[in-house]
């Protein structure tokens, strides 16, 4: 059975089976969403390193996998004002959806890229999962 690793911050480590009870949403649901989150690994019986969200500089076979997260980026494009209207300005905004280095202009067809790559991260961590 492989075990799982999760390191978070001042070097605090979680050691997980990854068994028939392993659940991989939740473990999505922390590297995205808790800030202590460093990194995921998955070690063989051997201790061999599988498969790790950390690149680090060493040369060997593991598989790299990165979680999308969407962030979302606002630029003010032009502001108009008008002391007879309520409210006196309006400000014009372009808003662009970034995931890992690629720019959308519709939050849906980011969403819809996050769903993918998150799905493909998670099948890559699946295939290591033993569920017998």
């Amino acid at each position: 059975m492989n075990i799982g690793t999760i390191t978070y911050r001042d070097y605090e480590t979680k050691n997980i089976g990854l068994n028939w009870n392993f659940n991989e949403s939740e473990l999505l649901r922390i590297m995205l969403n808790n800030k202590d989150f460093v990194r995921f690994e998955i070690f063989d019986r051997n201790n061999n390193l599988l498969l790790t969200t950390h690149h680090p500089h060493v040369e060997q076979k593991v598989i790299y996998i990165k979680v999308a997260k969407i962030e979302k980026e606002k630029k003010i494009t032009g502001i108009t004002s008008d002391a007879f209207r309520t409210p006196s300005t309006i400000r014009r905004i372009k808003v662009r959806w970034n995931v890992n280095g690629r720019r959308f202009r519709t939050k849906k067809g980011a969403l819809e890229y996050v769903y993918w790559e998150n799905r493909r991260a998670t099948l890559k961590i699946e295939s290591f999962v033993d569920r017998r």
